[in-house]
């Protein structure tokens, strides 16, 4: 993927959004805290963890073309509706930035946390990488509580075995 024009970014992410909302909306109500070992993140704490890392990284935090810090949170310290109220709050003000951006913002370099710096343009890729990532996370975990996969994109993996026998 290449970053060009910042309000098309924007869009993607919006859909890159919609998927990961699709996703964590067929987790059953009894699960948004579940966790697969002590240390690990539940469905909630990914819901946070993905708006907090967006917004220190990719969006509102970065209106100085520097990482800001992250919002932390407590586990258990939020219900799943609060963890996509912040998602929502936190994407308003990202897709704001990111519509906003020039073609000169985009070539500007961004201060990465390790102190490195990275155009904007390919910086702002990790955004959709580290959603898609911890997505996921929650795959994965509907698999190891028996439910189905979610057709992130129309079809299962299933269904497109049985369309793709019929060609040829």
């Amino acid at each position: 993927m290449k970053v060009t024009d910042g309000k098309e970014f924007a869009a993607y992410m919006r859909t890159v959004r919609k998927r990961t909302l699709d996703v964590i909306g067929l987790v059953p109500q009894d699960r948004v805290g579940w966790r697969l070992t002590e240390d690990s993140m539940s469905v909630i704490d990914i819901a946070l963890h993905i708006a907090s890392v967006e917004k220190a990284l990719w969006g509102e935090g970065l209106k100085d073309f520097k990482a800001d810090a992250l919002d932390e949170f407590a586990k258990d310290s939020m219900s799943m509706s609060g963890a996509l109220d912040y998602m929502r709050q936190v994407r308003i003000h990202s897709d704001s930035f990111w519509s906003g951006l020039s073609q000169d913002d985009l070539q500007k370099l961004v201060t990465t946390p390790t102190g490195d710096t990275s155009p904007l343009n390919r910086w702002l890729v990790l955004a959709a990488e580290h959603e898609i990532h911890h997505r996921g996370y929650v795959h994965a975990y509907r698999k190891i509580w028996g439910l189905s996969s979610s057709p992130i994109y129309g079809l299962t993996f299933e269904d497109l075995q049985r369309l793709l026998r019929g060609i040829g």
